[in-house]
């Protein structure tokens, strides 16, 4: 009889195979350059995001805090995309707040925990994909009490893609909709706090994730699901998975408003420990400031006869 795959081998095709058929991951709370998004100006300065409020309707172990104590009731984030040559070249920063839904009264809506992020990326169009790669910083504490925090900067890239790019059919078999998403591989660059299970045991060393959008009616209603995983540089077997975040989640989306209604599920796949899991319902309003310009031609100084 043939000896059954390691666990990690299973969660790595599971993850996979869960992306064939989008702004809180795992939480990887920094949103993804122009959302994920495969068309973009690639010239040009301009500053968009977006700002987002949400509520935890469901939390028996979601903590609040980096020390994994409390736990998460509200979540207010805001994200941002400054491009200086469109998106050749941008830096992309977000902040993220929790609450603690175990303090009392009113303290229910103070922030217990605050993540900042910022970075720097170049995204570029590649036949029917594009492909991101860059940098970011990540800083995570908590505000209220304790003292714990968790600081990483990472390497990564992504790929974007879009079926319907490949298969222009889909979009009508959709009513106007498309199966998108991204693929990334992170590397923690610089790491010696950011922990690489939900126990907050090991240190993270690199980063698989994926993500993959399902819309309908002119991208007005969307099923998405994202996965995203950890190895721990303090294991042997350091290219191992250590542990899984997977986030299934319904987007409502009228622009520039959506509304997601997703389950999150942090979970270690190498050995047994704390599981985290909450189900919240997040509110995006999308803005831009500034939106990239077409270049003005030059006016030639010859008056044609």
């Amino acid at each position: 009889m043939k000896k059954a795959p390691p666990r990690w081998v299973a969660c790595v095709l599971a993850a996979i195979l869960c992306t064939a058929p989008r702004v809180a991951h795992a939480l990887d709370k920094q949103g993804s350059a122009h959302g994920g998004a495969l068309e973009g100006d690639d010239e040009g300065f301009g500053v968009s995001g977006a700002l987002s409020s949400g509520v935890a309707l469901y939390n028996p172990t979601f903590a609040s805090r980096p020390d994994n104590s409390g736990r998460a009731f509200l979540r207010y984030a805001a994200h941002a995309d400054v491009d200086v040559i469109g998106r050749r070249l941008s830096f992309p920063l977000d902040v993220n707040v929790f609450t603690d839904r175990t303090r009392e009264g009113a303290g229910k809506a103070a922030p217990s925990e605050l993540d900042l992020m910022g970075g720097v990326t170049s995204t570029w169009r590649v036949g029917a994909t594009a492909v991101e790669i860059g940098s970011r910083f990540q800083h995570e504490r908590p505000v209220d009490r304790g003292t714990f925090s968790q600081t990483f900067v990472d390497t990564r890239a992504r790929l974007l893609y879009s079926v319907a790019e490949l298969a222009p059919s889909l979009t009508d078999a959709l009513g106007g909709g498309d199966i998108s998403g991204w693929l990334t591989l992170g590397w923690f660059t610089i790491n010696r706090t950011f922990l690489a299970r939900p126990d907050n045991t090991g240190l993270a060393f690199l980063r698989y994730a994926a993500n993959a959008r399902v819309s309908f009616w002119q991208k007005r209603l969307s099923f998405a699901i994202d996965a995203s995983m950890f190895t721990d540089r303090r294991s042997n077997a350091w290219l191992r998975p250590s542990e899984l975040d997977l986030t299934p989640e319904i987007v409502v989306r009228a622009e520039p408003f959506e509304v997601h209604l997703a389950y999150e599920r942090d979970m270690p796949v190498d050995r047994r420990g704390l599981v985290q899991h909450f189900v919240y319902l997040l509110a995006v309003w999308e803005f831009a400031l500034f939106e990239p310009r077409e270049p003005v031609e030059e006016r030639s100084n010859i008056v044609s006869p």
